[in-house]
């Protein structure tokens, strides 16, 4: 008995001393991750996808940042790798400390620790409210549609234009305008933030980076409060696994994109489902729906949960009406207050050709047209490029690859009248059709200059197919098609199988992870690094599962996509051609193969069988 009781003394004094060991290593790592998000901006600046937040506007001591400094900063290294190796070492060493802090926090942890894991995280977030860099041009976009609907009354789920050409967020985003991708109740929010701002860009930016903090931090919050009633040992490995995530961070906090929104009241679905409310997590998860339309997945694969669970067909009946009048009637105030209208282009917009970027779905529409049929060389031009006349200023020769060595096609006179049916390559080099002689080739860029669509030209049904956008050819279209018939039969299959393994809620927490991990490799044709928040958030609630664990394996590998993307247009294009590659495609398969590894080393011990049979 004594015994006993001193053994126990000494690993209680053995536990104590670790757990206080823990705050100081912790707090090492937070000071080290501080740091490194201070010196983020200067190497995020030096990237082409870096865009201006003006928080000189707002914080006088803040060096001015416009686009034009940002352009000349980046010309200064032209050809330069160093911008791209700072920013990648930059994110390693943060997911390395953020890696080490998940081992560290592992089990049951002291309130004090927890504590300072959320209060690193929001000091993370924080200093990215002053960087006068941002890493997208999103806040733009929500800001020019939340102007539509508060300063010009309009929607913007319209195809046509409805506010002023001269608007500051339309210059903001190259005068180009897309309707509106989001859903209503996201309207609704930028509606407020421009009502404030006005056409401030710094204060716009100011408020859209704090709305995505503090949702970032409510979603943090709501984790920890479930995890503790839930899952109490995996407390602060929940906490820490979202809140330290550098894409989490670094996509929140220096970028406010509104998938930060979506993902809190997700987590508020979760956290009222733990505390038996389960009507109002159908509320909840019907919001972040309503925010960014991709949870909407999740709505029914919860219902069904909840139906499995309850006890009788009465009780299921109860729950199916509170769950669909929740659903409804909040899907119909937002709905009603955000005045949503919208016509056909706006609606098919996610899943036309042009919706293809950063995944390898583009890579995979690009063979499936040259199955079709269509040439190696226009299935290289981006499908939203429109084509335009140039006449010859002087002789031109026509060649049959963008060099001097190429061989000659044919040979034109001054002014002969020539369609450009593809971006400019290099410096020097246009890929035109002749109208006359039915050829394609490269011209000197020099020797043509462009020229107004010439008369009578409509009357030609070969020049009148060269003229349209790759969006209107009937090949681009099949292709088109052909994908997204395909991966959406794939996601239904999954989200099948997610339905009939989800049989409580433990069950739901992992698949619905595995859900949105499957989104990323099924549907989302264009993907972006900040989708793999909705992965990493759910994950959170079950961080020593698969998708849990994948989802922190791409947080970081997708990160190489700001890095990849600056190759478009320069010599080393093929970079950006295969950029999906090492940011999906790579992980997942390295993933998969040390999993596998995994599997088969744990099988060779020799209690592992006992285990599988559930005998131990």
């Amino acid at each position: 008995m004594t015994a006993n009781f001193a053994d126990n003394q000494a690993l209680a004094s053995m536990a104590d001393r670790l757990t206080k060991g823990r705050i100081p290593a912790a707090l090492l790592c937070a000071c080290a991750s501080l740091l490194l998000y201070l010196l983020l901006p200067s190497a995020v600046s030096k990237l082409s996808s870096a865009e201006p937040s003006f928080a000189s506007e707002i914080f006088s001591w803040v060096k001015p940042v416009t686009r034009a400094s940002l352009t000349a900063l980046q010309d200064d290294d032209t050809n330069d790798i160093w911008p791209a190796v700072r920013f990648l070492a930059c994110c390693a060493a943060l997911f390395a400390l953020y890696g080490f802090l998940l081992h560290l926090v592992k089990g049951r942890q002291p309130f004090l620790l927890q504590l300072l894991v959320f209060a690193s995280g929001a000091a993370f977030l924080l200093s990215f409210l002053i960087a006068p860099v941002l890493l997208s041009t999103d806040v733009f976009s929500y800001a020019l549609y939340g102007r539509i609907f508060s300063a010009y009354g309009s929607n913007p789920y319209l195809a046509n234009r409805s506010f002023s050409f001269s608007d500051p967020f339309f210059a903001m985003l190259h005068h180009k305008y897309v309707p509106s991708v989001y859903g209503p109740f996201w309207t609704l929010l930028s509606a407020g933030v421009t009502r404030i701002a006005g056409v401030r860009l710094g204060l716009t930016v100011f408020l859209f980076r704090v709305l995505a903090c503090a949702a970032v931090l409510s979603s943090a919050a709501l984790i920890w409060s479930s995890l503790l009633r839930y899952s109490p040992e995996r407390a602060t490995q929940g906490l820490a696994l979202f809140l330290w995530n550098p894409l989490v961070v670094i996509e929140s906090g220096l970028s406010g994109h509104n998938d930060t929104a979506m993902v809190a009241f997700l987590m508020l679905g979760v956290w009222l489902h733990v505390r038996g409310h389960k009507t109002g997590a159908v509320a909840a998860f019907t919001l972040s729906a309503l925010v960014k339309f991709v949870t909407g997945a999740l709505v029914p694969l919860y219902v069904l949960m909840v139906l499995r669970e309850a006890s009788g067909w009465r009780e299921r009946a109860l729950l199916l009406l509170r769950g669909g009048l929740a659903a409804g009637v909040v899907m119909a105030a937002v709905i009603l207050f955000a005045r949503v209208s919208t016509d056909l282009p706006a609606a098919h917009y996610a899943s036309s050709p042009q919706f293809y970027s950063n995944n390898f779905h583009e890579l995979i529409l690009t063979r499936v047209r040259r199955l079709l049929g269509e040439d190696a060389a226009s299935v290289q031009v981006p499908v939203t490029f429109g084509s335009y006349w140039v006449a010859a200023s002087t002789e031109v020769d026509l060649l049959a690859a963008p060099s001097e060595q190429a061989a000659h096609l044919a040979h034109f006179p001054p002014s002969r009248q020539l369609i450009v049916i593809a971006p400019q390559r290099g410096d020097d080099w246009l890929r035109v059709f002749d109208p006359v002689s039915r050829q394609k080739g490269y011209v000197d860029d020099q020797s043509v200059d462009e020229i107004d669509d010439p008369d009578g030209a409509d009357s030609d049904p070969v020049v009148v197919h060269v003229e349209e956008t790759l969006l209107d050819w009937p090949k681009v279209q099949r292709a088109n098609a052909l994908v997204h018939n395909v991966a959406w039969s794939l996601f239904a299959v999954f989200g099948l199988a997610a339905a009939w393994r989800t049989k409580n809620f433990d069950g739901f927490l992992l698949w619905s992870a595995a859900v949105m991990l499957a989104s990323y490799y099924l549907v989302m044709t264009q993907f972006w690094p900040w989708y793999v928040l909705w992965a990493v958030a759910l994950g959170a609630m079950k961080p020593d599962a698969i998708p849990a664990k994948f989802a922190v394996w791409l947080s970081a590998s997708v990160l190489t996509l700001y890095v990849t993307l600056g190759y478009e247009e320069t010599d080393s294009e093929w970079i950006y051609t295969y950029r999906s590659l090492p940011a999906v495609v790579f992980p997942l398969i390295l993933f998969a193969l040390l999993y596998c590894c995994r599997r088969f080393r744990l099988r060779q011990l020799p209690g592992w069988r006992l285990v599988e049979s559930g005998s131990l």
